[in-house]
C-alpha cells in the first residue's frame, strides 16, 4: 500500500512540474484590459520606459518626430488621426511627458486609450 501511495504522489508531482514546463509563464508588462475597448494597461517596471514595456508584449506602431515617437496603431487597432489618437496615461491622469521617456516605476500603472481628437 505504501508503494501505491508513493506512486501516486511521484506521479502527482511530475504532472505538476511538467506543466509548469508546458504551459508558458506569463507576461510580465502590459496586457490588454480588452482590445474591443481600445484600452491597453500594465504595471510600470523599474529601469523600463513606458513605450519600451509596450513594446515588449504588443504589435506597436509608432510615427518618429524631433520629440520622439507617436503610437499610431497598437496590436493592428489604428488610430485615425481626424477623430482619435492613442494617449498614454500614468496613474489615472493623461501623461505630460512622452512614453518613450518615461522611465516607469513599480508602482506605475501606464494605460494607453483611443482618445477622440475634440
Amino acid at each position: 500500500m505504501n508503494k501505491r501511495l508513493a506512486f501516486y504522489i511521484v506521479s502527482a508531482v511530475i504532472l505538476v512540474l511538467g506543466l509548469f514546463l508546458i504551459i508558458p509563464n506569463p507576461v510580465v508588462g502590459p496586457t490588454a484590459d480588452t482590445s474591443q475597448t481600445g484600452t491597453i494597461s500594465y504595471q510600470g517596471v523599474e529601469g523600463k520606459d513606458a513605450l519600451e514595456l509596450l513594446k515588449d508584449s504588443h504589435e506597436v506602431e509608432t510615427q518618429k518626430f524631433d520629440f520622439g515617437e507617436l503610437v499610431t496603431s497598437i496590436d493592428g487597432q489604428a488610430s485615425d488621426p481626424s477623430a482619435n489618437f492613442w494617449a498614454f496615461y500614468l496613474n489615472g491622469e493623461l501623461a505630460t511627458v512622452g512614453a518613450g521617456d518615461y522611465q516607469t516605476k513599480s508602482g506605475d500603472r501606464i494605460e494607453w486609450k483611443l482618445d477622440s481628437v475634440n
